[in-house]
């Protein structure tokens, strides 16, 4: 039953016309999605209104996700109106879209903390709520986790009640073919699965490949609707004497469909489609929501939604307003700032390599703005590759490009790169291919939680043969480790952070030699007040070995060891696989303690390896300083490696 809170609230702006409703919001009475049952069809868009209003001012603070959630309100109402959650599950596929149903499943008043440390998630968080059913950060899982759901509770449970399973997924995640496995085997198993397809003709970048272009012509006939529903009536109302008429009626809709919906794909896997629809439509929603809830059989729900809606800077630019920092709400502006990040330098730097090299190709899995690689798709359109979100592919796709003569880049996410670690080893390393992955985002993430941490792809990666891993401090070393990637044989892997470059320091431009870092003198870093030390004089010495991407943390670490008269030097890996072990043993022995620093897993990881080899060569006064066995929720970069236990305290207190 809905709650006297929510009825009070209802009335109050259902009979009054008050010209300051900020004390009297629709929101402050939804408590649950049964509160949503108090309101009259003509309070929801208010309801919708408000809910935008909301999410625009809480992004607009802590950034996230904006243009997909704005796009979703009134879908995300009726779902909850319609469905009785949390026994029918909801399972939102990446779940970034996720806000509005956050807002509407009682977190309303914690919604503020959204992304902060500490604060609820901006993604789906079976810890945070029972109505969260999946901690779902990646594509294209909805529908294969939604039908496992719904088959263990069809087999657990004796009962024709077993709630309804809902997966709402988006035209850019259907790319993935996880999605198309998910739906292959439940048009197989023919469970009364529901599909909620967002059609926004967007995923974060513009939609590519044939699919897309599948779903933009789809359409439905009115005539087969109403056809089909007769149908239906017909049926139900009609004793079933015997075998053969279930049968009959099966194919006769079978042969509708036929006339009506020629080559309708979702049809052809075995399910019943409706739609498209007008996504920002509730009562629409609603009526159809309610006659879907009934079918014994997978059911396709196809919406049209527009992304950013009710805010024009996201509705005019939705990719820049998929994942977007704090911004002006007045005008949708982001602050810029005079620092380059790593993002930046790679895609100049790319720009330079194409224009003389012919044979450098470009490939991405739906992040050609996030990556970089949007400058280089406009300028060599014929040599860029956005393969839709589908990292497999991408991988594979560029061991033929390989094959065939061409060098590809292919830039992915950190994280995102996980998915495609089978494709690395047998169609890219075991055939020895010269491909060279970017990996953007690697090591700490700030504010996306535990599903977008780069930092399993040292560990991961390290392990397979023929690997070069290269890990660059600054912006010139991301630019030499590139061109001399180019020129290397075999797989290339070169990750950075999500982070701006830091200042450059004269070691950094010393040539790439294989296997070797190097050694910047505490005078090169040291700060003004600084003690100087007579380094030959100087017993006690320390040296902080430290992977590219944690360079800004270390640096200001032994700064701070500098002050209270702890000589340190630090040393640049460069090249995470292969490692010079003869020439890092010697640059190790002159220090009496040696600190690894590694924005990775720490179980498999350099750091580990590192700590390993000189402990085998006699220098045992080791500490090793990476991430723990375990994921790290969200928050700034510094809540982060705080909370793996790898800030510049700890750092500077070893």
């Amino acid at each position: 039953m809905p709650s006297k809170t929510a009825k009070v609230y209802a009335l109050a702006v259902f009979f009054l016309n008050l010209r300051d409703r900020r004390f009297f919001t629709l929101l402050s009475g939804i408590k649950s999605p049964k509160d949503l049952q108090s309101l009259s069809k003509k309070m929801l868009p208010e309801l919708a209104s408000e809910i935008r209003r909301n999410i625009i001012e809480v992004v607009g603070k802590n950034g996230g996700h904006l243009a997909s959630n704005l796009g979703v309100v009134e879908l995300t109402i009726a779902l909850h109106r319609v469905f009785n959650d949390p026994e029918d599950a909801i399972i939102f596929d990446v779940s970034h879209q996720s806000y509005t149903h956050k807002i509407l499943t009682g977190r309303y008043e914690k919604f503020n903390t959204l992304r902060q440390h500490g604060g609820i998630s901006g993604f789906t968080k079976m810890s945070e709520s029972p109505y969260d059913y999946f901690d779902n950060g990646h594509s294209s899982t909805s529908i294969s986790s939604g039908l496992g759901l719904l088959t263990a509770r069809s087999i657990l449970k004796n009962s024709k009640n077993i709630g309804k399973v809902i997966a709402v997924i988006g035209d850019g995640a259907l790319t993935g073919g996880l999605a198309f496995e998910g739906l292959c085997h439940a048009g197989q198993l023919q469970k009364n699965l529901i599909v909620v397809l967002n059609d926004n003709q967007m995923s974060i970048g513009k939609n590519n490949g044939s699919f897309s272009r599948y779903l933009s012509r789809l359409t439905m006939s009115k005539q087969y609707q109403r056809i089909r529903h007769a149908i239906d009536m017909f049926a139900e109302r009609t004793p079933v004497i015997n075998k053969f008429l279930p049968q009959f009626i099966s194919k006769f809709k079978r042969g509708l469909k036929g006339l009506f919906l020629a080559n309708n794909l979702f049809v052809e896997f075995g399910y019943e489609y409706v739609g498209p629809l007008n996504g920002h439509n509730i009562n629409e929603l609603e009526l159809v929501f309610n006659r879907v809830k009934k079918l014994k059989k997978p059911v396709v729900v196809h919406v049209v939604t527009k992304k950013g809606k009710g805010f024009s800077p996201a509705e005019n630019d939705p990719q820049t307003f998929h994942g977007i920092g704090p911004f002006c709400i007045s005008d949708g502006k982001v602050e810029k700032f005079d620092a380059v990040s790593f993002t930046e330098i790679f895609s100049q730097s790319i720009m330079r390599i194409a224009q003389k090299n012919r044979k450098v190709v470009a490939i991405t899995a739906a992040m050609a703005k996030g990556t970089g690689l949007d400058t280089f798709a406009r300028h060599y359109p014929e040599r860029f590759f956005d393969v839709g979100i589908a990292e497999e592919h991408a991988v594979t796709f560029a061991g033929g490009l390989a094959k065939g003569g061409l060098v590809p880049v292919v830039c992915i996410y950190s994280t995102f790169i996980q998915r495609a670690v089978d494709q690395i080893i047998h169609d890219i390393s075991l055939p020895d291919f010269h491909v060279i992955f970017v990996l953007d985002r690697s090591g700490a993430v700030p504010f996306d939680g535990e599903t977008h941490q780069g930092i399993f792809d040292i560990a991961l990666l390290k392990s397979i043969p023929n690997m070069t891993i290269l890990s660059p401090a600054s912006a010139e070393e991301l630019d030499m480790m590139l061109n001399i990637a180019i020129d290397l044989k075999g797989p290339v892997v070169i990750r950075y952070p999500k982070l701006t470059c830091p200042n450059e320091l004269p070691s950094y431009a010393t040539p790439l030699e294989e296997g070797k870092g190097i050694l910047i003198d505490a005078s090169e870093y040291s700060p003004s007040d600084s003690v100087m030390f007579d380094e030959d004089k100087t017993k006690d010495k320390t040296l902080i070995v430290t992977t590219g991407s944690m360079m800004s943390e270390v640096t200001i670490a032994a700064r701070s060891k500098l002050r209270k008269n702890e000589y340190t030097d630090i040393f640049d890996l460069r090249y995470l696989k292969p490692v010079d072990e003869k020439y890092f043993v010697k640059i190790c022995s002159h220090y009496s303690k040696i600190i690894i620093v590694e924005d990775g897993i720490k179980t498999g990881g350099i750091g580990e390896e590192l700590e390993s080899l000189l402990y085998k060569n006699n220098i045992r006064n080791v500490k090793v300083f990476a991430f723990p066995q375990k994921y790290i929720s969200q928050g700034t970069r510094q809540d982060v490696l705080t909370d793996a236990g790898i800030s510049v305290s700890c750092i500077e207190n070893a």
